[in-house]
């Protein structure tokens, strides 16, 4: 009994430094609790909000409401919720070809964009 409690810890602890390690901090936000209001808006308004919010949006894809954004692009849906490797964002994004003017999303900001369109792409 003693051996299968510290396998258990020992593995709760491998998988707990994998997670810090992968997202470079010790900050973990399930994928359930991501929020588009606080986690992901901000985010778009930072990042992608030059070319895709205003009254001249690029590609046609507007980030200025929920709405807009899961309406698509002139290219069509770019968010597939529940799947995110099938998400058109998320290719942009992790190729780095998105943003094409100003800084690149970081790791931790990709991840929670990945996070919230698998968790479904709420509009939480």
């Amino acid at each position: 009994m003693k051996k299968q409690l510290l396998l258990l810890s020992i593995a709760a602890f491998l998988v707990s430094a994998y997670v810090i390690v992968r997202n470079g901090s010790t900050e973990v936000t399930p994928a359930a609790a991501v929020s588009y209001a606080t986690d992901i808006r901000p985010i778009l308004e930072s990042r992608c909000g030059s070319c895709h919010m205003g009254k001249m949006v690029s590609a046609g894809l507007n980030m200025e409401t929920y709405e807009s954004l899961t309406a698509g692009s002139q290219n069509g849906p770019v968010i597939v919720p529940g799947n995110a490797g099938g998400s058109l964002l998320v290719k942009k994004l992790t190729s780095g070809q998105m943003p094409k003017r100003g800084p690149k999303l970081t790791p931790t900001q990709i991840q929670l964009i990945i996070d919230w369109i698998n968790a479904g792409a709420l509009d939480n």
